[in-house]
């Protein structure tokens, strides 16, 4: 009886020390610092989330449970771990069909890791680190906060928020060479003295072509509303001479496998145009292509905008995007319905705004780097806003009818 009971308490000290070595027996962890003794787990984490390939033996797992709507962080970027080399992914679903929501190898300032991914109250997420560096123990520590992806119309994105572009973004490394799109903030491209941030995909090797996808968060597509989809990029060379492909893309989940896939435009011969740091004016920034495609729903639901590089191995080098932006044009519901007209009075400084049928219901201003500077609830079928406040400039302002947007663009002056 003894040797039974000493045998139980032996069997269940195993359990406990060795209960993250998989995804089946991930630990239970919530908001706060955690240690990892060793990572030694016989459960190498699968897909990988972060760059730099596959490579590692061994992998330690934890569940964690969200509290709130927002996002959460896992960092090993902490004191306690000078001198360390970490690597962290994040994965939704259930063990033995996980999809990454988050994962990194190093940050900016040494070889620790930190992710950041958007989650739901009442949701489970596992983190697993692995050995690809080193199989060294170390702390972690969690956190959560509130944050929304905005997805209103005129979306626009200059990548300013690192934030934004961790939580709302998707990246998918298609062919699992270890390399996919990342944000970049640490290049002063156009010389003016501030750091341009960018979303950008290198090559991994000279072998190997570029199958990577960068998917915007959910947008709420209306049927009949034609939507221009705006991106700025440009190519770079760093390992050799930058010649790359691309395609423009309208989805109805973020994944090269979604059910609905619209090619709305493909580009080839994609070179640097400019020169890095250039102040003459002939820099990357002001040099960079512009291509604008048109997507126009038949149903109405949420869709996602697909970047995806497709550069052969022949041409594969740096390609970036600066700015991505979509705006939405005439409905053929109320507005076609209500005569919908708009000018603007330099005189007056006035936008006028008039539909023939019924009530304006309300009206959002942006400057073109996506700023609200105006908005108002209207209650007549004309309304005359008033935007001497304003600076002289390009704004966009989407007027909503009934529940139903048009996005329009006029210059004050």
């Amino acid at each position: 009886m003894k040797k039974i009971t000493l045998l139980a308490l032996a069997l269940a000290a195993f359990q406990f020390n060795y209960a993250q070595d998989t995804c089946a027996t991930a630990a239970v962890v919530t908001a706060g610092t955690h240690t990892v003794a060793a990572v030694d787990g016989t459960d190498v984490p699968d897909p990988t989330c972060a760059a730099n390939g596959i490579g590692a033996t061994a992998g330690e797992w934890y569940s964690f449970t969200a509290t709130t709507d927002g996002i959460a962080t896992v960092t090993t970027d902490l004191a306690a771990n000078f001198g360390g080399d970490t690597r962290v992914h994040v994965y939704s679903g259930a063990c033995g069909a996980l999809t990454c929501v988050g994962g990194n190898d190093d940050v900016a300032t040494s070889y620790l890791s930190e992710a950041v991914w958007l989650i739901s109250t009442g949701t489970t997420y596992y983190i697993a680190f692995d050995n690809r560096w080193s199989g060294a123990g170390f702390d972690f520590e969690i956190s959560e906060t509130a944050y929304s992806c905005d997805n209103s119309f005129p979306y626009s994105e200059d990548w300013t928020d690192a934030t934004r572009y961790q939580v709302c973004y998707t990246v998918e490394d298609s062919n699992n060479d270890g390399l996919t799109w990342t944000y970049n903030s640490i290049n002063d491209l156009d010389g003016n003295g501030t750091l341009d941030p960018i979303a950008n995909v290198f090559p991994q090797d000279a072998l190997t072509p570029k199958d990577d996808w960068i998917f915007t968060t959910a947008l709420p597509g209306e049927a009949g509303t034609a939507y221009q989809i705006t991106v700025v990029y440009n190519g770079v060379n760093v390992n050799g001479l930058a010649n790359e492909t691309f395609e423009i893309a309208v989805l109805d989940a973020p994944s090269s496998s979604a059910t609905t896939q619209t090619i709305l435009g493909s580009y080839t011969d994609i070179t640097q145009s400019g020169t890095f740091g250039d102040t003459t004016g002939n820099d990357l920034i002001t040099q960079a292509y512009t291509s604008t495609v048109t997507y126009t729903p038949t149903t109405s639901g949420d869709f996602h905008v697909g970047i995806h590089a497709t550069t052969p191995v022949s041409g594969s080098d740096v390609f970036m995007i600066m700015d991505l932006s979509i705006s939405s044009t005439l409905s053929v519901n109320d507005f076609e319905q209500n005569n919908f007209s708009h000018n603007y009075n330099k005189n007056l400084q006035t936008l006028n705004l008039e539909s023939a049928n019924t009530e304006l219901t309300s009206v959002e201003i942006y400057s073109l780097v996506g700023q609200q500077v105006l908005s108002k609830s209207l209650s007549n079928a004309s309304e005359a806003i008033n935007v001497s406040s304003l600076t002289d400039g390009v704004y966009i302002a989407k007027v909503t009818i009934n529940g139903n947007s048009k996005t329009i663009k006029f210059v004050k002056s």
